[in-house]
């Protein structure tokens, strides 16, 4: 919900009311009202991977918050995904939103950490080390 930085809600929060206050109050925001919807194939993860790429390919680079954060956001989120100590790699990117959401100058910093968080929250088994799959012989 809110376009591409928007916050990822599950099926179970479709019935917030469309206005500032009910998606603040569960961490959303309605931004450019925009809405896309996910089958249950999409990967979160990937998903987060794509908000903080996005957020570090059209960063202005005058605040470092957005423009180191995102970068970092990135490089973490492949850690995660390839299985490098996942709980470690959640910490960081936590604290990363964090201080992307209240130390960035504009929208772009501050609302990266929206799609980022709400995956995570909504969508952790997106956030777990996969098992490796075997090559067919």
């Amino acid at each position: 919900m809110g376009g591409p930085l928007g916050a990822y809600f599950p099926r179970a929060l479709f019935d917030t009311p469309f206005d500032y206050e009910a998606f603040a109050a569960k961490d959303g925001l309605i931004g450019h009202a925009g809405i896309v919807v996910f089958d249950d194939t999409v990967d979160m993860l990937k998903q987060a991977r794509f908000a903080m790429e996005f957020c570090a390919v059209e960063s202005c680079g005058k605040c470092t918050p957005c423009r180191i954060g995102s970068t970092r956001g990135v490089e973490v989120l492949d850690r995660l995904a390839n299985g490098i100590e996942p709980a470690r790699q959640i910490e960081i990117v936590e604290d990363l939103c964090e201080t992307m959401k209240f130390g960035s100058l504009c929208a772009l910093g501050g609302f990266t950490p929206y799609p980022v968080m709400s995956a995570l929250t909504h969508f952790p088994e997106d956030f777990r080390p996969q098992p490796v799959r075997q090559a067919a012989e």
